[in-house]
């Protein structure tokens, strides 16, 4: 069926502006962003045809371009607006979030669940609060391989330093989902805590994203070590 073919108030845009977006499918925000269909195909039909592919709608930022370009009627141009509005969209979560008190770790997880639990590999966080808790800066210290990465002291210090910051937060992924520390994540947690101990700029928790979060400082003795 073309779009032409579609009750006019059915259609993706005149429906959007009679009733708002929110009131769209997947399926009607998709077909906004792709704006055109193929000679052959509607708009809606193509956007059908994306996510039909995907298992939920998040696995849509793990598309590459060539992924994308291999879908039947979709050009450099659709892959390039449908990874663009994707962007923005991450963008305009992370400015949102700026600047909050984010010294509980269901703050941390809020604050970087949507990023990190996209993520391959896994990445680490650093979180540079002032003396009232609140985010002066997020900086990605490290990226590793898919079940590992390098807690790096000295890099973690160095930007605290220039941040002047008051104290420090940290946060990995876990790919596999599984928020779990190993005990190399520990042994790593506990190094941090002394090196930022003789600084005086302390660690208050080092945070695990998977499905869910795991909260060193909650869950275990390491932070109560002297």
């Amino acid at each position: 069926m073309l779009l032409r073919d579609v009750p006019y108030f059915e259609r993706p845009r005149e429906k959007a502006l009679k009733y708002g977006v929110k009131s769209l499918s997947n399926q009607e925000l998709l077909a906004i962003i792709l704006r055109t269909g193929t000679k052959s195909e509607s708009v809606l039909t193509l956007a059908n045809k994306i996510l039909y592919k995907l298992e939920s709608i998040s696995d849509l930022n793990d598309l590459t371009l060539n992924e994308l370009m291999s879908i039947k009627g979709i050009g450099i141009a659709k892959a390039l607006e449908i990874k663009a509005a994707i962007e923005f969209g991450i963008r305009i979560i992370r400015d949102e979030q700026d600047h909050e008190q984010v010294l509980s770790p269901s703050a941390v997880y809020e604050l970087l669940k949507d990023e990190m639990r996209l993520l391959k590999q896994e990445h680490l966080y650093a979180l540079y609060l002032n003396i009232k808790g609140k985010l002066i800066s997020k900086k990605v210290i490290t990226k590793g391989t898919t079940n590992m990465t390098f807690i790096d002291d000295k890099e973690i210090i160095k930007w605290a330093c220039k941040h002047s910051a008051s104290a420090i937060i940290i946060s990995h992924n876990h790919p596999s989902g599984d928020p779990t520390p190993s005990m190399e994540d520990l042994r790593a947690t506990e190094k941090l805590i002394k090196s930022t101990r003789l600084v005086d700029i302390p660690l208050l928790d080092h945070i695990i994203i998977g499905k869910s979060y795991y909260s060193i400082r909650q869950k275990t003795s390491l932070f109560s070590h002297k």
